[in-house]
């Protein structure tokens, strides 16, 4: 069997990678009866907030053992393809629970199916995002601590810090041209994309903030399609890291 597929059913199987189900679902009970709009809105801010640590919490482990990649890698021809395999595999392994999660959240909170699939696939994307940051610090690293300790870092920065520093960034640059660096500001972090994708997929702008506003005013009426494209783009990205910083290892 190969190394991707028994770290996809492994972790697959890992009754961890279930604990997303009852926590959407309370979220989802908690939303059910308010408008579709604020429901979406709650469930995608809470998925951003949960599976990040649990994706990182589940995949390094194994992306990051030394022990393991040193009995595995030296029967393998390309170490680094290997190594990108697996984190795939890990990605394809804790999606699907988390995929069942936020369907069964959708539903009891009575969000609309055309939105509930647009959450599912930004989910999804998060959660194939997040295994590969995981990755690529696992091949820097080699040890479970420290890569989950830079995982969980970069995730709070990106979950708690970023939204203020860019609206402090807005307040004080409000007298120069700064929409351009904000646009890029917004595709460097594919998540605040993914929410106002999901609101404008309602058309309730108001949701959206001045970010919609920018988004709409730079990247048109296809917020999803950017957000899908930013995280795409940013998962290859770190999915070549990976894979050349773990065979220049393995070297």
């Amino acid at each position: 069997m190969p190394l991707w597929r028994l770290v996809e059913r492994t972790l697959v199987r890992d009754p961890w990678a279930w604990t997303l189900l009852p926590v959407l679902a309370a979220v989802g009970f908690g939303m059910a009866g308010r408008t579709p709009e604020v429901a979406l809105v709650s469930l995608y801010g809470v998925a951003q907030l949960v599976v990040p640590p649990v994706v990182l919490a589940l995949a390094v482990p194994t992306l990051a053992s030394r022990g393991a990649w040193s009995l595995w890698a030296p029967a393998l021809p390309r170490p680094g393809v290997a190594f990108v395999a697996t984190a795939l595999g890990a990605a394809l392994g804790l999606v699907w629970p988390i995929a069942v999660a936020t369907i069964v959240a959708a539903a009891i909170a009575g969000v609309p199916p055309a939105p509930a699939l647009a959450l599912l696939l930004s989910v999804g994307l998060t959660t194939l995002l997040w295994v590969l940051v995981g990755a690529l610090l696992a091949a820097l690293t080699l040890s479970p601590a420290r890569a989950l300790a830079g995982g969980l870092a970069l995730w709070a920065l990106g979950a708690i810090v970023y939204e203020p520093a860019l609206v402090a960034f807005a307040v004080a640059a409000a007298d120069h041209p700064f929409e351009a660096t904000l646009a890029l500001a917004l595709l460097a972090n594919p998540a605040e994309l993914g929410r106002v994708a999901l609101v404008r997929a309602l058309d309730v702008p108001v949701f959206a903030g001045p970010t919609g506003v920018l988004v709409a005013r730079w990247l048109g009426a296809a917020p999803l399609a950017w957000a899908t494209a930013a995280t795409l783009a940013w998962s290859a990205l770190l999915a070549l890291a990976a894979g050349l910083v773990f065979t220049r290892r393995e070297r």
